[in-house]
């Protein structure tokens, strides 16, 4: 996948104005920036409670199809026209590109994934994508790297490892003697293959948030998405894995299409047209966390006070990492101020 140049937008034959305003250095756009990514991330969460609550009715392809056919529904509903605006083609093979990674190879991988590793073992490897996005984006020469940025992404980090830790000792000390055999390689791949395609999207959609708006992004990229899953869904059996779902479980499933669907993804683009690709990822952190809490408040699960401690942590580390990414200037464009 070729990189598009992330200069002034160029106008496209036949592409829509963009009607999100380009990112400035204000500081209300980083700000706003802050607030969808945070917010996208609480959706995030939620939806993680959410997709433990209904996944035993049927299986994890078939609710990711569901979810993005159920978001892309919405976008079209909501945004009509807009919502599949006509671009380049060259950009809008690339979005459609990213859209079956994030939204198609993703969620398989990382449903996979759960197949060969205990929960907590995955979310500990996802809790990696913050600083594979770095990584990557210091690579394409998006942001120059900092001690704030680093240590901020490593303090979230901390903070995650804290919040998860109960369980992932539990899951250790309940393996199986065959833990470490090739079937585990086989999970550690494929949860290595959902980090990778999480911080892909988010650095390389960037450059096409900055041409067209947000919303229309998104739209082409869960569409791709939830056209790549509709083979793997029909294979597994859509009729016979729906029929069984309740009526409580069709209302979650419009929960993660909407809320956890489009919405969240909807906030999540937004943040990512308005900053750079870690300082959005590092609010990833949030995920978890938040999950965690609503399951304390919704499942009844237990608390402890290492959950506020995590919580300090991430907090922490998203306000050091936030402060101190500073993107590279463009030409023709100013640079973003991290400091505001």
């Amino acid at each position: 996948m070729s990189a598009p140049s992330e200069s002034a937008p160029h106008p496209a034959a036949g592409a829509a104005p963009a009607t999100d305003t380009a990112p400035h250095g204000g500081a209300g756009a980083s700000a706003s920036a802050s607030l969808a990514a945070a917010l996208a991330c609480i959706c995030f969460g939620a939806s993680v409670v959410a997709t433990r609550h209904v996944v035993p009715q049927t299986t994890p392809v078939v609710l990711a199809f569901m979810r993005y056919v159920i978001g892309s529904l919405c976008m079209l509903a909501l945004l009509r026209r807009r919502a599949l605006a006509p671009m380049a083609r060259h950009d809008r093979l690339q979005v459609l590109a990213l859209g079956v990674l994030f939204f198609g190879l993703f969620p398989w991988s990382f449903s996979a994934s759960l197949t060969y590793l205990p929960a907590a073992t995955v979310a500990l490897i996802l809790a990696t994508i913050p600083l594979v996005t770095m990584a990557l984006s210091l690579l394409r020469g998006t942001e120059r790297p900092s001690v704030g940025l680093v240590s901020g992404q490593l303090l979230a980090l901390f903070g995650i490892v804290l919040a998860i830790s109960p369980a992932l000792f539990a899951s250790r000390e309940g393996a199986a003697p065959a833990a470490d055999t090739p079937h585990s390689l086989v999970g550690y791949l494929l949860a290595f293959t959902t980090v990778c395609c999480g911080a892909v999207y988010n650095v390389w959609s960037r450059p096409l948030l900055l041409r067209y708006p947000s919303a229309t992004i998104t739209s082409w990229a869960m569409v791709a998405g939830a056209l790549s899953l509709a083979p793997l869904a029909l294979m597994q059996g859509l009729a016979a894995n729906t029929r069984d779902i309740t009526t409580d479980g069709w209302l979650t499933v419009l929960f993660l299409g909407t809320l956890g669907g489009a919405v969240g993804f909807g906030l999540w683009s937004y943040a990512l047209r308005r900053s750079t690709p870690s300082r959005v990822a590092v609010f990833l952190a949030l995920n978890p966390i938040s999950a965690i809490t609503l399951g304390v408040l919704l499942l009844g699960e237990p608390v402890s006070a290492r959950l506020f401690v995590a919580l300090a942590a991430v907090l922490a580390g998203i306000q050091l990492a936030t402060r101190s990414t500073r993107p590279v200037p463009s030409p023709g464009r100013s640079p973003l101020r991290s400091d505001q």
